[in-house]
């Protein structure tokens, strides 16, 4: 019996130490879903705007839901222009999940895996559309990540 009793005192033991541990990795790693969308950051003559985290839905050629990824994209745009840019974001956003949901993007065995270079391609042209041609000089994907 006294056996059974130091047993189940390691395993107690065991688990408040794991859940410490955890806790402690949970403040020190941040997580993805929880960031903030990053101010524009200054390259001279052109800077950076964020689309913030987008929760994309992956579709098969089929046209079957299969999940979503979070991707987070930013456009490069002049400087002239980022307030602009700033005011239609929530417009670029609403038209790029509009067109991926409408758009096959679900690759690999079991179509978790988005097509970025096509993602790419939908944030340019939307965005095009939204702002104006010219105004985007290029898209960046900076994560890309399960949801």
């Amino acid at each position: 019996m006294a056996g059974a009793k130091g047993l189940v005192v390691v395993i107690v033991a065991g688990l408040i130490a794991g859940s410490g541990g955890g806790a402690a990795v949970a403040f020190l790693v941040p997580t993805q879903g929880g960031e903030k969308p990053r101010e524009a950051v200054s390259t001279g003559d052109s800077g950076f705007e964020s689309l913030g985290p987008l929760l994309v839905p992956l579709i098969y050629a089929d046209g079957k839901f299969t999940g979503y990824v979070r991707i987070e994209a930013q456009l490069e745009v002049g400087a002239e222009d980022a307030e602009g840019v700033k005011a239609r974001m929530p417009l670029v956003i609403h038209a790029v999940n509009v067109r991926a949901y409408n758009k096959p993007l679900a690759g690999g065995p079991d179509g978790r895996l988005p097509d970025a270079a096509a993602f790419r391609a939908i944030v340019a042209d939307e965005a095009g559309k939204v702002l104006g041609k010219g105004v985007v000089r290029s898209v960046a994907l900076t994560s890309i990540a399960p949801a």
